[in-house]
């Protein structure tokens, strides 16, 4: 296993093609605050860069995921805060790249959600494939008590949630658990254990074939938007790509064998 430290905030831990990547500030539920958010943003930079990595866990240290902006520890930096909706050359911002920055590791990414996920917290976790939730977690956009609105790419990374959903948490800052998160939307699953279903499911698509895992990542998040006919392409395309290839054979041989596959740099 290789073990990185980013700002003190965030460790990433890396074996057999799964990266843990843990917020770590419990004693403030780990709170965003000026370290935290460079951290994550270096975090997710190292993602891109990892030599066989297949699926990744966020998950939070403590008692909570993420209870969003820590206000006091960002305002006591005014000088910093017009750098945070500076745009880069792909037009996202430091903070909308806290949401949206785990689609560019590649792979499938499962946050595993319990405690406190509110505002920035949350936003963060919709960035994720998926979701594991514990039923008694709180969730909220907590952005309206502050008097702004959510903006770390919700309207991208909420296009599969109801548009009245978010409208109400995003109006309210009302508070969900984990049982009624899942039924808007916001989560995918429950789990008493959030972090070892994360684990579970991670190691689960670590062990399927690379290339059949990411065509099927794109063709989800590609597909949306689409005519019928530039979906049913799409998916004839990427299945084209798989089929009779070293990976798909290799996997048909493990079934028929009784044996787990073995793909290239396993």
């Amino acid at each position: 296993m290789t073990r990185q430290v980013f700002h003190e905030r965030v460790t990433l831990a890396f074996q057999d093609h799964v990266a843990e990547v843990t917020l770590a500030r419990p004693r403030e539920h780990n709170g965003l605050d000026w370290a935290m958010i460079d951290a994550l943003l270096a975090a997710q930079q190292h993602l891109r860069e990892l030599e066989g990595l297949r699926a990744v866990v966020l998950e939070g240290e403590g008692e909570s995921f993420c209870a969003g902006l820590d206000m006091a520890a960002i305002m006591s930096r005014p000088e910093r805060l017009p750098s945070l909706l500076a745009p880069d050359e792909q037009g996202i911002n430091p903070v909308q790249r806290l949401a949206l920055g785990w689609r560019d590791a590649g792979v499938p990414v499962i946050a595993a959600l319990h405690g406190h996920v509110y505002g920035g917290g949350l936003q963060i976790a919709l960035g994720a494939d998926v979701r594991v939730v514990h039923p008694e977690a709180r969730l909220a956009l907590l952005e309206i008590v502050w008097g702004i609105i959510p903006d770390m790419g919700i309207s991208v990374t909420g296009e599969s949630i109801r548009s009245d959903v978010l409208r109400e948490l995003a109006w309210t800052g009302r508070k969900v658990d984990g049982r009624e998160a899942v039924l808007l939307g916001l989560a995918t699953r429950l789990a008493d254990d959030p972090r070892r279903i994360a684990r579970d499911i991670a190691t689960s698509v670590a062990a399927r074939s690379p290339k059949a895992v990411a065509a099927a990542r794109e063709l989800f998040s590609r597909s949306a938007g689409m005519s019928e006919r530039e979906r049913l392409a799409l998916e004839a395309s990427l299945q084209r790509g798989l089929l009779g290839g070293e990976e798909q054979l290799e996997a048909v041989a493990a079934r028929m064998a009784g044996r787990e596959p073995r793909f290239k740099g396993s």
